[in-house]
């Protein structure tokens, strides 16, 4: 992926600072803290920051989560092949520790499907999936799995907050959503100032979320691009009836 598709945190404060001709180091560090609330919930809405992890699992048969966890995206083991296979989300697994993890193949969510026509799924297991299940344990930190032994290694593919763990030139985030983030810092930097009107703090409002929602319909018309080209690809090299 290019690094022109990302600008860094610190280079968002620097622009904002110029523009609004500041440089105190007491103003880079305030903007520095609005930034990363910023971060995460365009993180959370927006631009979806994507990572994939390797975990193994331990002798309870859980990983536990990343710091930056948000929320996965998908889970998965890989075959002798380095092909990925989705595992089977099971809502009815116990969480209970040190109780044995059974599925039940009735409630038992397998990967997506794919839909043909109005009533046909194909893709759809039954209820079975031999890769094994999963839950996320949402109090513990962790994503417990049945009939997984220990040690076998999962990929965790989930949306990262963006910035955990990381210094102010490690932190990036899309260009599509640089003046979003930009917008919300102003915003939030002049929101609890009495001397600033409220007009001019409803317009910085007004005006984050406009650049919110032309940096989500940028970021999805993108991925929706992608989605097309791969959909025209196989098209084209599947048989004709």
């Amino acid at each position: 992926m290019s690094k022109a598709q990302f600008v860094t945190l610190d280079e968002v404060i620097q622009s904002l600072l110029v523009e609004e001709g500041k440089n105190s180091e007491h103003e880079y560090l305030r903007y520095f803290n609005l930034g990363l609330k910023g971060l995460k919930e365009l993180a959370f809405d927006v631009s979806k920051n994507i990572r994939t992890v390797q975990l193994e699992l331990n002798d309870v048969s859980s990983v536990v989560l990343p710091p930056d966890y948000v929320k996965y995206t998908r889970i998965s083991v890989t075959d002798s092949s380095g092909i990925l296979n989705t595992l089977g989300r099971e809502n009815n697994m116990t969480l209970l520790e040190g109780a044995k993890r059974t599925t039940s193949i009735s409630d038992t969510l397998d990967p997506p499907t794919f839909s043909y026509g109005m009533w046909s799924n194909y893709g759809q297991g039954g209820g079975n999936n031999v890769n094994g299940y999963y839950r996320e344990n949402h109090d513990a930190g962790t994503i417990e799995f049945s009939d997984m032994k220990a040690g076998t290694t999962v990929v965790l593919e989930y949306i990262s907050d963006g910035s955990t763990g990381l210094s102010g030139e490690e932190i990036k985030i899309h260009s599509f959503a640089e003046e979003a983030l930009s917008a919300y810092i102003y915003w939030k930097s002049i929101y609890r100032k009495r001397a600033i009107n409220m007009n001019e703090k409803m317009l910085a409002e007004k005006n984050y979320y406009n650049q919110k929602r032309l940096a989500r319909a940028r970021i999805q018309s993108f991925n929706k691009e992608e989605a097309l080209q791969t959909t025209r690809k196989a098209f084209k090299q599947s048989p004709k009836l």
